[in-house]
């Protein structure tokens, strides 16, 4: 097995482990709770981290898979240091989910870092998208209407603005819809490449895509119990992150043993 694949793998089960535990017989306000939420990120900061390594393989910023490796792990390192604020603010003030902060920069960019490396990634594939073709402006209108309204009425259709402030409301609202955005693209990406290069880039595209998923469920589960005041650390978000990011590792790495497999075929024809 992958050196990197085994060591994430590892993590994952760690964590996974450790948040059933804290379901069953752990206190509410045990400090395993609050070293969970804390730390979990370290998935994301490993799959960043890994991710830079194996573009560089790709020639980094030279080639479109390089680069939307690389905004893939930008996007990874951005929740890593997203939650290493949110960390150092409890830890330092005593301030536990102390939603919105500054540290919600790291978490906005993640948005735009994957959507432009789903577009390079489309890109890469060799995808190619006609308007001219009814059913190709079907997909490419319905794919981002059914994310966003699906978004809008499961989780913002009630909601109240009376005393929220601005940029919580912003906050809300930006979140589950631009993630929508960045889901919607990776099934119309799927769905253009699902023929291409012989299923290669399918299999990767449907890991980054349930990642993308787990995240946009994450994402939308935390407004909902934050918005409801039924947060706690090592809830049902912080599991739907620790999967997002351990699946967008798992296809970061893919797309290593994908290049040395490629490497070996040469070598030996």
């Amino acid at each position: 097995m992958n050196k990197k694949l085994f060591f994430v793998t590892i993590a994952f089960f760690v964590y996974t482990i450790w948040w059933l535990t804290l379901q069953f017989g752990v206190q509410d306000e045990s400090l395993l709770r609050d070293y969970f939420a804390d730390s979990y990120g370290v998935l994301a900061g490993i799959g960043g981290i890994y991710g830079l390594i194996i573009s560089a393989k790709y020639s980094g910023f030279k080639s479109k898979v390089g680069k939307s490796i690389i905004f893939f792990s930008a996007g990874l390192l951005s929740q890593c240091f997203g939650q290493l604020y949110y960390s150092a603010i409890y830890y330092v003030y005593g301030l536990e989910n102390a939603y919105p902060s500054y540290g919600e920069v790291f978490y906005l960019a993640t948005i735009p870092f994957y959507i432009y490396a789903i577009i390079l990634m489309a890109q890469a594939s060799g995808a190619t998208f006609s308007l001219k073709n009814m059913g190709n402006k079907l997909w490419a209108v319905a794919f981002p209407i059914f994310m966003l309204c699906t978004s809008y009425f499961f989780f913002l259709k009630e909601y109240d603005f009376e005393g929220v402030p601005f940029i919580n409301a912003f906050l809300d609202f930006f979140y589950p819809l631009g993630q929508a955005l960045f889901v919607s693209l990776a099934l119309l990406t799927l769905f253009l490449v699902k023929d291409l290069l012989g299923g290669v880039m399918k299999t990767k595209v449907v890991l980054i895509l349930i990642s993308l998923v787990f995240q946009y469920a994450a994402d939308s589960t935390f407004i909902y119990e934050n918005s409801n005041e039924i947060w706690m650390p090592g809830g049902l978000s912080d599991l739907l992150f620790v999967i997002s990011y351990f699946v967008m590792t798992i296809a970061l790495i893919k797309f290593e043993t994908v290049f040395e497999d490629i490497k070996k075929t040469n070598l030996t024809s």
